[in-house]
């Protein structure tokens, strides 16, 4: 990386003038399992990006806002993918978090995909719908794309360039002898791109904290409504505030080709229970409006068992009413065997807005790896990606950590 970076010594003091409380560059900064080494001559020209990130305290309050709401999702894909975590101030360094961001290189959403790119990492761009636009489905794909790369490289600042210049590109100018280096020098042959991120890493992760985390917005994977309509009435979310916050969507229709996330601006649990009670109150009304026809009744009978397909396997979404004799009783199944394939006791009390299997759990889960949420047990998340708890357990063994392995790790 032989691009020469130049800094103006005036506005160097401009900005050095209005900066005095920003955080300073260190010597040396760690980015996973690599350890870089700043030199002298390259301290102030990153400073001077953490210092205009800092100059204005508004702009920067908006910035930390969306940081908020949307790091702690970045934050638990990039777990899943195994990626490092401080890959998620490329995403700032990208768009800002701005859904919508475009490019003068026609590169858009939160990763700033160009469209042959986004649908060559199984990103949709049609006239309907651009999950570019969409932070979960963007995460995945930025990681990958990345994780592509430093499969090659093995060395996070090469494919965090390759991010840029793309890995042929990349391939073209980083020094082939530092492939699979842990230690790097940051200098003034060291590209611009890189200085950036380093700059908007050290500007923003003193107030990347997950205390003020924003937890008044959640993932909700949508299995239930046909509409963003639908959607909104029904969890009494402004429609303009949803669509707002799921830009990628640009029809009312909901496609069914694939499950969607979208960011709700509701705390989880409160989801869970409200669409429960929303699948509910449909099948009672449609019972009640049920023919008399042979036809139909055996319909109604399988919608009101509201059975779903969860992870693969026979499920359905618990509701408030539901108790085990009655769930025994309704989806014929034995009671010794309803409380086997959910690792459960007799005397379990049915928890509202929890699926609940109809068939054993698998014995490992669709994912690597699960951030564990402070109050979350094994057992629900055994129920959450259909795996057997004893599974869990094992594969769990001495890990104290929130990182909840789902299967083993495939050694090469």
């Amino acid at each position: 990386m032989k691009i020469k970076i130049t800094v103006l010594l005036f506005f160097s003091i401009f900005i050095e003038s209005f900066s005095q409380n920003s955080p300073r560059v260190p010597e040396r900064i760690r980015i996973d399992n690599m350890v870089l080494n700043i030199s002298d001559d390259v301290i102030p020209i990153i400073q001077n990006e953490v210092d205009a990130l800092h100059l204005n305290e508004k702009y920067f309050q908006i910035y930390v806002d969306r940081i908020n709401i949307f790091f702690p999702i970045i934050e638990r894909i990039l777990e899943e993918e195994e990626m490092p975590d401080d890959l998620k101030y490329l995403a700032l360094q990208e768009s800002a978090l701005i859904s919508d961001a475009v490019s003068s290189s026609d590169a858009v959403g939160f990763w700033q995909f160009k469209k042959e790119t986004a649908e060559d990492y199984g990103l949709i761009v049609n006239e309907k719908i651009d999950e570019r636009k969409n932070i979960v489905s963007s995460t995945r794909a930025a990681s990958r794309y990345i994780k592509n790369s430093n499969y090659l490289f093995e060395n996070w600042i090469f494919s965090i360039y390759s991010y840029y210049q793309g890995l042929n590109g990349a391939k073209e100018v980083v020094d082939p002898q530092l492939y699979g280096s842990k230690r790097m020098i940051i200098d003034e042959s060291t590209h611009w791109y890189i200085i950036k991120f380093l700059g908007y890493k050290i500007a923003f992760e003193d107030y990347a904290d997950k205390i003020n985390y924003n937890n008044n917005f959640s993932v909700y994977e949508n299995k239930s409504f046909i509409s963003v309509k639908d959607m909104s009435e029904s969890l009494s979310i402004d429609k303009s505030k949803l669509s707002s916050f799921n830009s990628w969507i640009k029809t009312d229709r909901i496609p069914n080709d694939k499950i969607y996330s979208f960011i709700i601006p509701e705390k989880k649990e409160n989801i869970f229970k409200i669409t429960a009670s929303v699948l509910s109150e449909k099948v009672n009304t449609l019972i009640d409006q049920q023919n008399n026809s042979a036809i139909d009744e055996k319909i109604l009978s399988v919608i009101s068992k509201r059975s779903i397909f969860l992870n693969g396997l026979p499920a359905f979404i618990a509701d408030s009413i539901d108790n085990i004799n009655e769930i025994s009783s309704t989806y014929k199944i034995s009671k010794k065997n309803f409380l086997a394939y959910n690792d459960i006791e007799k005397n379990h009390k049915i928890i509202p807005g929890m699926p609940y299997y109809l068939s054993k759990k698998r014995r490992k889960g669709r994912v690597q790896l699960y951030l564990r949420r402070e109050d979350e047990s094994l057992w629900e998340i055994s129920q959450l990606f259909g795996v057997q708890l004893s599974s869990l357990k094992k594969i769990n063994k001495e890990n104290n950590t929130s990182k909840i392995l789902m299967r083993r790790r495939s050694i090469l």
